[in-house]
């Protein structure tokens, strides 16, 4: 399945079409594979409050060595603090059926403390193979603003730094036992489950024989891939990481509905990319629809120039896939 973004035009920044701020969700950039060609500054458009100018953004193309800089600056007319939060990194997602690449949805912040003329927000960095991507393509950057004042901001930081580690060796309250396949057993907290998973909140729903027992056993998981889960629960983060078998782990976020997990998993899966595993790792990205992993599993393969012969192709088992591998190798 491809991926598929809904856009409505009031949520688009582009030129001087009226997008009201609060309403702002995407940048919209236009023939961006030509403007790299043609290093040199670009508006992009901006929002407005009511019919008066707010936000205005323009970037900056250049090119050095093999990258591609994408250099993004915003203006906002009246003299105040905000923060300005855009996509934070620069992993293409395709969506070929709206002719039109997106940057991922994870926003990151940036403060500006009383700025009335132009800043620097952040630079996106694309590869050759990047910017193939995009010709005849809209890119969309998802944008979004706020007015924190710092103290806010500061209280914002905090409770995204905020964590459970100590419940993990010391899981004084638990009220939930989850037993893996090999017969560990994890004293746990059923709010912090129910509070990372929409299937773990339907397991321990009041009448489930689960939330009755207060017990469950987890046929499909092993202990270390369990000890993984639950500690990105309880921290949200993993801290041996490359001790991780994160193609179990991508598999059991899609089957358990762990979304937070499911973004590290994403990213280790494509740092892990190799020769030796971009077939496999291309296979499991479509089944469990993962666009950016996909798609950086094709990008490795035209970048190496793997050899995907018919073999290989005929061990996909994917028509679809194998039309999308050669689609966009012909790029």
């Amino acid at each position: 399945m491809r991926k598929f973004f809904k856009l409505a035009d009031k949520e688009i920044i582009f030129g001087h079409k009226i997008c009201q701020t609060h309403e702002a969700k995407y940048l919209c950039i236009e023939e961006l594979y030509q403007k790299f060609y043609r290093p040199n500054c670009y508006d992009v458009g901006g929002t407005y409050i009511n019919d008066v100018p707010d936000f205005w953004f323009v970037y900056k193309t250049e090119i050095v060595g093999k990258l591609f800089l994408f250099h993004l600056y915003v203006t906002k007319r009246q003299t105040c603090s905000f923060i300005v939060s855009v996509s934070c990194t620069s992993d293409i997602i395709c969506a070929p059926k709206q002719n039109a690449a997106f940057l991922p949805s994870k926003l990151e912040k940036f403060p500006f403390n009383g700025l009335n003329t132009q800043g620097y927000v952040t630079t996106y960095s694309f590869t050759e193979v990047d910017v193939d991507i995009l010709k005849g393509k809209k890119l969309y950057i998802p944008v979004s603003f706020s007015t924190d004042k710092p103290l806010s901001a500061l209280a914002e930081t905090m409770k995204e730094n905020h964590n459970y580690k100590y419940l993990l060796h010391d899981p004084v309250g638990s009220d939930f036992i989850i037993e893996s396949a090999d017969g560990y057993k994890f004293n746990v907290h059923r709010s912090l489950l129910c509070a990372n998973s929409e299937v773990f909140r339907a397991m321990l729903k009041d009448e489930t024989a689960e939330s009755l027992n207060g017990y469950v056993k987890m046929v499909d998981i092993n202990k270390d891939d369990l000890k993984d889960i639950i500690e990105f629960m309880y921290t949200g983060t993993i801290e041996n990481l490359l001790e991780c078998n994160f193609f179990n782990i991508f598999i059991l976020c899609n089957q358990y509905d762990l979304q937070g997990l499911k973004e590290l998993a994403e990213s280790a899966l494509i740092f892990q990319i190799n020769d030796d595993n971009v077939i496999e790792t291309l296979s499991l990205a479509d089944l469990h629809n993962s666009e950016a992993v996909k798609l950086a599993a094709m990008k490795y393969i035209k970048m190496n120039k793997i050899l995907v012969n018919s073999d290989v192709l005929d061990e996909l088992n994917n028509v679809e896939l194998v039309k999308e591998i050669c689609e966009f190798l012909l790029i």
